[in-house]
C-alpha cells in the first residue's frame, strides 16, 4: 500500500482543521497556503472528505470548512480510505477483488497477518491524538532550543 499524494495532502489539510478551535470555519485558501497544497487539488480533496463526514463544508459569507466530527472521533484509516478507497497490501486481499487461490497461499496468510496489523494501528491514529503528540513534540523542541 502506498499513499497517495493527494492522500498526503488530505492528512495534512483535515489535520490543520484538528489543529483549530472547535467549531472553528477555515477558509480553503487558509489551509492550502498554511499546508502548501494547490487549493484546486485541496478543494476536491475536502469534497472528497465531506462525503464520508470527516469534513464539514460552510457556504456564505462565512464559508469555508470544519471538521464533520470531533478529532477524536476521526481515525487516519478514516481518512485514507474516504481518499484512495479500501485498504489492502496486495489485489488478494482487496475485499473488491478477492483471490481464488488465497485460502491455501502461504504468502496470503502472511501479508493478511500484516493488513490486520497495519490496520489495527491506522484505526488507533485520530486527529486529536496526532495534533496532542504534535504539540508535545513542538513544544519539547522550543524547550531545548532555548535553553
Amino acid at each position: 500500500m502506498k499513499v497517495s499524494r493527494g492522500t498526503d495532502y488530505g492528512i495534512q489539510g483535515i489535520l490543520y482543521l484538528a489543529r483549530q478551535p472547535l467549531e472553528r470555519v477555515s477558509l480553503l485558501r487558509d489551509v492550502a497556503q498554511a499546508q502548501k497544497v494547490p487549493e484546486t487539488y485541496l478543494a476536491k480533496i475536502f469534497q472528497e472528505l465531506g462525503k464520508a463526514g470527516l469534513v464539514r463544508s460552510h457556504r456564505g459569507a462565512k464559508g469555508g470548512f470544519s471538521l464533520g466530527r470531533p478529532a477524536s472521533q476521526i481515525t487516519l484509516r478514516q481518512v485514507v480510505e474516504a481518499l484512495q478507497g479500501p485498504i489492502s497490501l496486495n489485489r488478494c486481499l482487496d475485499i473488491r477483488e478477492g483471490c481464488w487461490n488465497s485460502e491455501t497461499c502461504p504468502v496470503s496468510e502472511v501479508l493478511r497477518k500484516v493488513q490486520e496489523q497495519l490496520l489495527a494501528t491506522l484505526d488507533a491514529a485520530n486527529l486529536e491524538e496526532m495534533v496532542a503528540r504534535e504539540r508535545t513534540k513542538k513544544e519539547a523542541v522550543c524547550t531545548c532550543a532555548a535553553t
